[in-house]
């Protein structure tokens, strides 16, 4: 089992065909003010961007960086979702943004990471 198996990460494709990255929020996804906790969201949006980055990539590829803005706190909801868009594309780093949304439809987060082939 590796560690998003462990999230019960899952992708889906939205209604435009592209993919869908969702985690359930359980218990240990909460931090102690009882909101789910940022490195939760974080690794959402890494897997989600890192997903992104297979459709361009062969091979092995890293996150080099990346970075992300909460823009609200996240409770009450059954599900986070992250949608990804490509920015740029070159032989070595993938640029990738992503929006992180609640059951709402909110926007919960923000973040921008970039990928390198090795």
């Amino acid at each position: 089992m590796n560690f998003v198996d462990y999230l019960e990460m899952e992708y889906v494709k939205d209604k435009d065909g592209e993919i869908i990255t969702k985690i359930p929020i359980k218990d240990y996804c909460m931090n102690i003010n009882g909101i789910v906790h940022g490195g939760v969201t974080m690794t959402l949006i890494d897997t989600a961007c890192g997903k992104k980055a297979s459709e361009y990539f062969e091979g092995e590829f890293v996150t080099s960086d990346g970075y992300v803005n909460f823009l609200r706190a996240s409770k009450n909801t059954k599900f986070l979702y992250a949608k990804c868009k490509t920015k740029k594309v070159g032989r070595k780093l993938i640029n990738i943004d992503c929006d992180v949304f609640d059951d709402n439809k909110k926007l919960i987060a923000i973040g921008r990471f970039t990928f390198m082939k090795i």
